[in-house]
């Protein structure tokens, strides 16, 4: 036995659904024929942008109105617009890929010197707080204490695209002054070890010249004991010559009379 042939139930389509339908398909087409207005868009001219900024912006503003264009292109029908789409579909992906690669490329670099750049503003910071003296001057702030997305960029008309020339000269600025400070530390430590230098060249002054006092007193001391020494030892010889002196005659004396004792005695004996 054959199944039975299952049929799908028939749609009828009332009027009001196939008048809704047309309506949809004019808002369609006058939202298609409607020229936009972006609230988004900025501004590509300003007297304050560097010949760099002015051209990467040009350039991003011309690949933003071609993919623009491609997507709003006017067409008649659905069936055109499909058509349309598949025609343009590869020129608009190669601007996206292109767009992409710029837009990557910008991202990355800004980030680089922003982060490069508020690494040494923070220890400049914390390691010479001179450079906070003028408050009139720009600095870059760390991106943990401040984090800055993509978003905060275009959050207002006159916000600007960071030109990787002033950064690398507010950067060389920077290491200008942190190799100032350097220099005027170093100058600083060596003052200070002259002064240490000096200081302590004095108190080996003062202490060499009080020993130089104290062996002068020393000598001074044995000077006064070898005078007192040849003083007595004067006194000594003087003694001894006279002592000599004094057995001599007590000795010629003794011999005289020793003399006039014995010739005195033999005279006698003689008589």
């Amino acid at each position: 036995m054959r199944s039975p042939v299952q049929t799908r139930p028939f749609l009828l389509i009332s009027e009001e659904d196939e008048q809704m339908r047309f309506e949809m398909r004019e808002g369609e087409l006058m939202l298609l024929k409607t020229p936009p207005s972006y609230s988004w868009w900025f501004g590509t001219k300003s007297p304050k942008r560097s010949p760099w900024l002015q051209s990467t912006l040009s350039e991003l503003d011309k690949k933003t109105k071609a993919m623009l264009k491609l997507i709003e292109e006017e067409a008649d029908s659905f069936s055109q617009r499909a058509e349309m789409y598949y025609k343009k579909r590869p020129e608009l992906v190669s601007i996206v890929k292109d767009f992409y690669r710029t837009h990557r490329s910008l991202a990355e670099r800004y980030d680089q010197l922003k982060s490069v750049a508020g690494t040494r503003l923070t220890s400049t910071l914390f390691e010479y707080p001179l450079l906070m003296e003028n408050p009139s001057q720009k600095l870059t702030y760390s991106t943990d204490r401040f984090p800055v997305t993509l978003s905060d960029c275009f959050e207002s008309e006159d916000s600007e695209v960071d030109d990787p020339e002033e950064e690398c000269q507010n950067e060389e600025i920077i290491r200008e002054r942190v190799s100032s400070e350097e220099k005027d530390g170093e100058v600083m430590k060596l003052r200070e070890e002259v002064e240490r230098l000096k200081e302590e060249n004095r108190i080996q002054k003062v202490e060499l010249m009080e020993k130089d006092e104290e062996k002068r007193e020393a000598i001074r001391q044995l000077c006064l004991s070898l005078e007192m020494l040849k003083e007595e030892n004067f006194c000594l010889r003087r003694s001894v010559q006279e002592s000599k002196k004094r057995n001599v005659f007590e000795f010629s004396k003794w011999k005289d009379s020793l003399s006039r004792k014995i010739f005195g005695g033999f005279a006698n004996g003689s008589a």
